[in-house]
């Protein structure tokens, strides 16, 4: 544990970086392609690119969970250090989505209230993206006890945490929606770790004790593939049943979403040791130094730039377009972070 708490102040675990990249376009991904797969059916060719093409953006949330539990798990920070964690993200909180507020009363032609405005990030996130710095600022207010527990415990205890994870809140649900006779009782996952710190603790297991072979990471792929097949499968059936909400399986935490997104982890992980050149991962970790300002400012480059999809969409293939439309939001962010990286306080907040 020492030895790695040592090397990660002496380099970045370069292959996370990539994983941000990755993660942070399904974000994007995420919140842009929805509205074409909805708007046709299964007769269209277009919803079956879509369709795929959503399911692996849900793997961005995962993922994102995992570097965490790699970079935060093994060792034990200091309250000071914690404090200073919880400190970051709160005021990315509070400082971003005072942002976003202000466009929002400006948008709709209405004056900045800032008890209104603290009322409101109380209650709930003043953007699309921004539920999940909610469940980061929860994680890390527990990050003291997971620290402790992660140092004792050894491989055997982090598959048993898994299982238990994996099969009661990941996969019963899923059962449970085909065979409602295997419904038992909700008190008896209510003394269990939710799933989200299930799915934290197996990005530290995938770093720390799964080898990087070639047959694993060609097992890896095979996975993947089969696993998104399933999600769209599948829901084709639930479109079958029910045209008007078919959407069963968007949900990040189901075992067949977070099965693609630690497969995809663990590829990312296998693509340190295969690609050597050094131009690659200075580009890797530019981006994914800016990659959580990205995140940020995406939901306001989506709305700027929703006119131009629109009318790149009105002239080429769906697709093409949507994938253009991600590429400017993402490729904008990336820009403007790298900006507002050079002005020292903002700097910390990124």
């Amino acid at each position: 544990m020492g030895l790695e708490k040592t090397i990660q102040k002496k380099r970045k675990i370069v292959y996370l970086e990539l994983l941000r990249i990755i993660a942070c376009f399904c974000v994007i991904i995420n919140h842009t392609n929805s509205g074409i797969f909805l708007s046709r059916t299964p007769d269209s060719k277009i919803w079956w690119v879509s369709l795929t093409y959503f399911f692996v953006s849900k793997t961005a949330v995962p993922i994102f969970l995992m570097i965490s539990g790699v970079l935060l798990l093994g060792h034990v920070d200091t309250y000071r250090k914690w404090s200073s964690r919880m400190l970051h993200i709160f005021l990315d909180i509070l400082i971003f989505s005072f942002f976003y507020y202000v466009w929002s009363m400006y948008t709709a032609d209405r004056s900045v209230n800032l008890i209104e405005y603290l009322k409101l990030i109380w209650q709930r996130n003043a953007t699309n993206a921004y539920w999940y710095l909610y469940l980061y600022l929860g994680i890390l207010l527990m990050l003291p006890l997971f620290q402790r527990l992660s140092v004792n415990m050894g491989k055997r205890e982090y598959e048993l945490l898994i299982l238990v994870c994996a099969v009661f809140m990941g996969t019963m649900p899923i059962v449970i929606h085909y065979m409602p006779g295997a419904a038992f009782s909700s008190y008896f996952c209510d003394p269990f770790f939710s799933e989200f710190v299930g799915i934290f603790f197996l990005g530290y297991y995938i770093h720390n004790y799964v080898p990087v072979k070639k047959e694993y990471a060609l097992a890896a792929v095979l996975v993947f593939g089969m696993d998104i097949l399933l999600q769209v499968l599948l829901t084709y059936r639930e479109y079958q049943v029910a045209p008007q909400q078919y959407l069963f399986f968007d949900e990040r935490t189901f075992i067949t979403v977070v099965t693609a997104a630690a497969t995809l982890f663990y590829l990312g992980r296998c693509m340190e040791a295969v690609l050597t050149s050094e131009w690659f991962w200075k580009v890797v970790g530019f981006f994914g130094g800016c990659s959580f300002g990205i995140y940020l400012l995406s939901d306001f480059f989506l709305d700027s730039y929703y006119g131009i999809y629109g009318n790149l969409s009105e002239r080429m293939n769906p697709m093409i377009a949507v994938f253009f439309y991600e590429c400017l939001i993402f490729l904008t962010g990336a820009a403007v972070t790298a900006v507002l990286k050079k002005i020292p306080y903002i700097k910390k907040l990124l």
